[in-house]
């Protein structure tokens, strides 16, 4: 549902606001994508061109040097783990480029939320597997808590397309 389509004239500003905060969000989602996805390349391969100081810390008593310098089940971990995080990124980018066309309440805006609050459970999930076994916790359950929020926030967000929907049909 384009909100262009709903929303009366007087109105426009706000939404012209929200698409211009869309627009500068979605510039720096893509300069920090960039600079995560150039760091993560370089740990992986072990290349020092633009962060040379840069260490991978899965812990506080576990820091290494080069993606190689992981033991192999904490490589996997650590490898899924970067390549969620960039895969949020994009699904983030994809959400805000919906807000800055105008498309505020879509069913596609509720899958990218649903997908960032699941992401963000999974994120920790991995957390608490390579912090246990490195037999070395410290977790918070904040991301988690976030991640049941965003999903309620989406479900929300369902229910009431969903009620539009459903008084837009009624005469």
């Amino acid at each position: 549902m384009n909100a262009n389509a709903i929303i009366p004239p007087k109105s426009h500003a706000r939404l012209n606001r929200i698409k211009t905060a869309s627009r500068i969000i979605r510039f720096l989602n893509i300069f920090f994508f960039i600079v995560g996805a150039t760091m993560f390349i370089e740990m992986l391969f072990g290349w020092t061109f633009f962060f040379p100081g840069r260490r991978i810390v899965i812990s506080d008593n576990h820091i290494y040097r080069l993606a190689a310098d992981l033991p192999s089940a904490i490589f996997a971990l650590w490898l899924v783990k970067n390549l969620l995080g960039l895969g949020c990124m994009v699904v983030f980018n994809f959400l805000f480029r919906l807000y800055e066309q105008g498309i505020l309440f879509s069913p596609k805006n509720i899958l990218y939320l649903r997908f960032l609050g699941y992401g963000l459970i999974i994120n920790w999930a991995i957390d608490y597997q390579l912090q246990s076994s490195l037999h070395d916790m410290n977790l918070s359950l904040t991301p988690v808590f976030g991640g049941m929020l965003i999903i309620f926030v989406a479900w929300i967000m369902d229910e009431g397309r969903n009620l539009k929907e459903e008084q837009e049909l009624t005469v």
